[in-house]
């Protein structure tokens, strides 16, 4: 995909730095704070765009946020001794309490009695504030007239009319400022995010009184790859557990170690049998793999005609900066203060296939992407072998759909009404959310601390991708699950055979071969946890996406 193309994925991103700031928080942190930290590999996303729109989203919340603090502030200093004051800001925190931690609407779920009982000690508070605050202001006055009779202190309420007058102007028209923010986020998710709208030029501030500026690092998703078009593979640097950055949720995985021995007598000239090495076995699992692309019938909407065949180099950043005096790491990392390199050299690439380090480990890798885009199987291979034993290792992982609610801007009318209300909302609750806007506006995006001489390796390794940030590990539809189970089993369903002709065509016994394929096919055995003994019927799986939840209407026989 093409660096300036976008499909509803990259749209969906886009518009869920609105939607949820976490995201886009953590979207910023994770990709924009590190200088040195590589660019992870994003199929079928404009990162670029992404995060220019996850920048733009948080400069506007600030922006709003000190426009609304600034006024609220001049506010509450006019009506401090006013009890619609004090009304409005328990008003506020009872509405803010009663839909807190709630996901769905009130309609589906109705409030619960602790939140009604909140709603009626609210209300009466708030008719005792109005219905005696008279009494309460006004012996308060004569005390006060009373203590500087003295000094002959003359109390005009001319100017606390025009002060309570001033208040409530500056409150409507913080109302009209919620409003309009409400509507013109609305307006903004309708028609650049909406489908098939045409790419919208990059227009807003990204940067400002309040904000980071993090046009540097942008500019680095824009650049083109450093080696793109050169011979390799694609280097992937990560942090923490998991290698595969990019592919999402792992599912069941196995591997298998099969003792080997020769046929001595199978009445074929030893010059006739081919060569078992491990060149020999990639070359073999790739073509056989790659054929299915003519079997696309095979698959929904014909998706098995796009299957890839890639390969990719995977280190830890932990163990490359331990390993920097070697020689062979200035293919990975030539300049600490620089990223690694995002593709290795081909001839890198062959001696680590042949000859595997505990830090650098080759894998060939075959995807399918389905449900237009949204939906990804990623499978990788390693293999290995010599004279006695060969070794097989198979993991898949599940790329899942982006989360519900980032796709709800398909389900926004532009000509909707619904932002006037969310503004009127959002401004009874704007008392009780000022602790939060005056605390986002006080957060600052920055750099860790780093000791004085000190390497940390957090510094060149990724963890996760965009879009697995912005999924969960969930199925979204019945015929999802089928899918993935479906494309799994069919380039499984290559593997095994092809690995036991090849053995039996270079003179080997398949027999070991064949009792253990047996065991992976037919009883669906797993790796579990941090399990690396010989396959065993163990029972365990690895963690399987759930379905999403489904609505009222579905029965308790289906739950």
């Amino acid at each position: 995909m093409s660096p300036g193309s976008a499909d509803d994925t990259t749209r969906y991103l886009c518009a869920a730095s609105y939607l949820d700031p976490r995201f886009g928080t953590r979207a910023i942190t994770e990709f924009l704070v590190e200088p040195t930290r590589p660019v992870p590999p994003s199929p079928g996303l404009d990162a670029g765009r992404v995060l220019t729109e996850a920048v733009r989203a948080r400069a506007r919340r600030k922006n709003y946020d000190g426009l609304l603090v600034l006024l609220m502030a001049v506010v509450i200093g006019l009506s401090w001794d006013n009890p619609l004051l004090y009304g409005w800001i328990v008003l506020s925190i009872v509405l803010v309490i009663a839909r807190s931690g709630k996901n769905v609407r009130v309609t589906e779920r109705p409030l619960s009695p602790k939140t009604l009982a909140l709603v009626g000690v609210a209300v009466v508070i708030v008719w005792l504030l109005l219905t005696y605050s008279g009494e309460i202001f006004d012996s308060g006055r004569s005390y006060s007239s009373r203590y500087y009779d003295d000094v002959q202190f003359d109390d005009s309420s001319g100017g606390d009319t025009a002060r309570y007058v001033i208040g409530i102007v500056l409150a409507v028209v913080v109302l009209m400022v919620v409003t309009f923010e409400r509507w013109s986020l609305w307006n903004l998710l309708t028609t650049r995010f909406k489908r098939f709208a045409p790419p919208a030029p990059d227009t807003g501030t990204l940067a400002g009184l309040f904000t980071e500026d993090f046009r540097a690092q942008l500019g680095r998703y824009r650049q083109i790859d450093e080696f793109a078009g050169a011979p390799g593979a694609p280097l992937v640097v990560y942090r923490g557990y998991k290698p595969f950055v990019g592919a999402g949720f792992r599912r069941d995985a196995w591997s298998m170690a099969i003792p080997l021995e020769r046929v001595e007598d199978d009445g074929t000239d030893p010059a006739d049998r081919r060569e078992l090495t491990t060149e020999t076995l990639y070359e073999e699992i790739r073509g056989a793999i790659a054929d299915l692309r003519r079997s696309a019938p095979l698959s929904p909407d014909r998706r098995l005609g796009g299957l890839t065949v890639t390969e990719a180099v995977f280190t830890p950043a932990a163990e490359l900066v331990d390993h920097l005096g070697e020689s062979e790491a200035a293919a990975y990392l030539p300049d600490i203060e620089y990223p690694p390199h995002t593709r290795l050299p081909e001839a890198e690439v062959e001696r680590i296939r042949r000859e595997p380090k505990e830090w650098a480990r080759y894998y060939l890798c075959f995807q399918v992407e389905t449900w237009d885009r949204e939906l990804v199987l990623t499978t990788f291979l390693h293999v290995a072998v010599d004279e006695t034993t060969l070794y097989v290792e198979w993991t898949p992982f599940m790329l899942p759909p982006i989360r519900a609610e980032y796709r709800a801007v398909d389900k926004m009318r532009q000509e909707s009404l619904r932002p006037f209300g969310q503004g009127l909302v959002g401004w009874l609750e704007l008392p009780a959310s000022l602790p939060g806007r005056i605390a986002n506006l006080a957060s600052w995006i920055r750099q860790p601390r780093r000791e004085a001489g000190v390497l940390d390796p957090e510094r060149y390794g990724a963890a996760s991708t965009l879009r697995e940030l912005a999924s969960a590990n969930l199925f979204t539809d019945y015929f999802q699950l089928v899918d993935i189970e479906r494309y799994e089993k069919i380039i499984g369903s290559r593997l095994l055979p092809t690995i036991g002709k090849l053995l039996g065509d270079a003179g080997f016994s398949t027999a070991n071969f064949d009792e253990q394929a047996a065991v992976v096919v037919n009883n669906d055995i797993t790796i579990g946890g941090d399990n690396s003994a010989p396959i065993t019927q163990t029972g365990q799986r690895g963690p399987r996406p759930r379905p999403s939840r489904m609505t009222g209407r579905q029965t308790g026989a289906e739950a």
